[in-house]
């Protein structure tokens, strides 16, 4: 066996493998940077088409693109034509944020599940509170709780739920990242938004469509809202706009 000859094709095989080594490298830093600076522009975009619209944008735009999945849920039969229910005894409460208060609307309601609720302070609505069922510490915008109030009391609420069967787990293999708060705000003020608009929320979680079946789906989207209509949703996978009626948000 010719040993030179054997350690010559060696030491040239480690050298091809040095180079693509440094050539990932260099590659993978270069991928990142050319990231960072396309979100930077995609910022510095959006904030000067903004400006040249007169859009106020009150809360800050969320920076985060988190990596999510479509979730699958089971809709209870029960759940699928929710009535008013009107309580016995009214409930004072001074704010819906207090914990006490959370608490003693779980005690002494016969409602079910109240725990997998938050309250969007963004959708109130005059003697109305919306509640939306979370998963994964995102909000379902179609899954809600309404309590109904009057005179600092409530007076009743209306409730739908779901089961999560599938979907939305830390790490799975149906993960995609999604666009970002300022793609979905851009495409809005491109083409949706008139002059002079005020967003007043802007929040990543599920949505769909709720219909009598056991099974549906919910997707992640951006949900824009806005001083003087109902919201907007951009789909956080293809940036496709959404928009609901009013009858549709009941």
């Amino acid at each position: 066996m010719d040993w030179r000859r054997a350690k010559s094709i060696l030491i040239f095989a480690f050298l091809i493998l040095n180079l693509l080594l440094s050539y990932q490298l260099w590659a993978d830093r270069f991928s990142q940077t050319a990231l960072n600076r396309g979100s930077a522009d995609l910022e510095a975009e959006t904030k000067e088409l903004l400006e040249s619209k007169n859009i106020r944008v009150m809360p800050d735009i969320p920076k985060e693109t988190p990596k999510l999945s479509t979730i699958n849920v089971r809709f209870p039969e029960e759940y699928r034509t929710p009535k008013e229910v009107e309580l016995e005894q009214p409930l004072r409460f001074i704010s819906l944020l207090s914990r006490s208060t959370l608490r003693e609307i779980q005690n002494k309601t016969a409602l079910q599940h109240f725990d997998a609720y938050r309250l969007d302070t963004a959708s109130a609505k005059g003697n109305r509170f919306l509640f939306h069922q979370v998963h994964g510490d995102l909000p379902m915008f179609d899954v809600t709780l309404q309590l109904f109030a009057e005179n600092e009391e409530i007076t009743g609420y209306k409730q739908t739920y779901v089961e999560v069967k599938s979907g939305g787990e830390p790490g799975g293999k149906a993960e995609q990242k999604i666009i970002s708060a300022y793609a979905a705000v851009r495409s809005l003020a491109e083409n949706y938004l008139s002059e002079g608009a005020v967003i007043t929320d802007i929040r990543l979680g599920y949505h769909g469509q709720l219909y009598d079946s056991e099974d549906q789906t919910f997707v992640p989207n951006w949900r824009i809202s806005l001083s003087d209509r109902e919201p907007y949703y951009v789909h956080a996978f293809t940036g496709a706009v959404e928009t609901l009626q009013p009858s549709e948000q009941e």
